[in-house]
Parts: structure tokens; C-alpha cells; sequence
């Protein structure tokens, strides 16, 4: 006897890790742009003494560039998982 899960439980466990990790990505997609643009405008705003017009500016621009990344990873998600139903559904009607 061997102590290895089945197959079918090792391909469960590779894709609820790369889901996980697609997940993890999205706060990083939302997040990176809004903190670089928080910082760049605040660097910007101090080395040209314009006070926080700049920052704002840039961060609402980050804003806006963070959710239309998080949109877009979710749109080729839900793709990608419906191209997935369609070959398992494929493959059932083919058994």
C-alpha cells in the first residue's frame, strides 16, 4: 500500500493552491497601483511645493488603474473557467 492520496486529490489540492495564488495576486493587482501613485505624488508635491494637489491626483489615479487591473484579471478568470466547464462537459457527453 502506498500513503499518496489518489491522483484526483493531488489535482484538487494544485488547483485550489493556483486558485489561492490567483487570488493573492488580485491585492497585489489593486494594491501596487494605488501605493505608487500615493508615493510618486507625494514626491512629486514635496519637489514642487504644490501641497497634496498632485498626490490626490495620482492617487485617485491609482485607484482608478488598480480596479480596472482587478477587472480584468476577473474577466480572464471567469473565461478561463468557463472554457473549463465546456471541456469537461465535452468530455462527459464523449463517455
Amino acid at each position: 500500500m502506498t500513503d499518496q492520496p489518489p491522483k484526483d486529490w493531488r489535482d484538487v489540492w494544485s488547483a485550489a493552491w493556483a486558485d489561492a495564488l490567483r487570488a493573492t495576486s488580485l491585492g497585489w493587482d489593486l494594491a501596487v497601483p494605488i501605493c505608487g501613485g500615493g508615493l510618486l505624488g507625494y514626491l512629486l508635491d514635496r519637489y514642487l511645493d504644490t501641497g497634496y494637489v498632485v498626490t490626490a491626483g495620482l492617487l485617485f489615479l491609482g485607484v482608478m488603474i488598480g480596479f480596472y487591473n482587478v477587472l480584468r484579471k476577473l474577466q480572464a478568470e471567469i473565461a478561463r473557467d468557463r472554457r473549463r466547464a465546456e471541456n469537461e462537459e465535452e468530455e462527459r457527453k464523449r463517455q
